[in-house]
């Protein structure tokens, strides 16, 4: 199972202020990848990948729908889906589902 306390390392979170949050993204991350992977157990090698994934839904909260934004001279832009390293991750594990 993705381990709370690895995605807190990762963020550099040392407290449990935000481990509500972490925890509801560790479970929506985990069910993304069952649906993705068309499986119904969760292998343990992929537990990083679901540690990354809840990272990067936990680093874009509050961007979710902005694609790029400017301020001045400053710009910046934001990634809209999993970054191309996870997705095939991901593949790696996917099964094909029948309908």
């Amino acid at each position: 199972m993705a381990s709370l306390e690895n995605v807190k390392l990762i963020l550099d979170i040392n407290d449990t202020s935000k481990d509500s949050i972490l925890n509801l993204y560790i479970a929506r991350s985990t069910n993304f990848v069952k649906n993705y992977c068309n499986i119904i157990e969760i292998p343990e090698s992929l537990n990083g990948v679901i540690e990354d994934i809840t990272v990067f839904y936990y680093r874009n909260k509050g961007v979710e729908n902005i694609q790029s934004e400017g301020k001045g001279s400053l710009s910046e832009s934001y990634i809209k889906s999993l970054p191309v390293d996870i997705i095939s991750e991901l593949n790696n594990f996917a099964r094909v589902k029948f309908i």
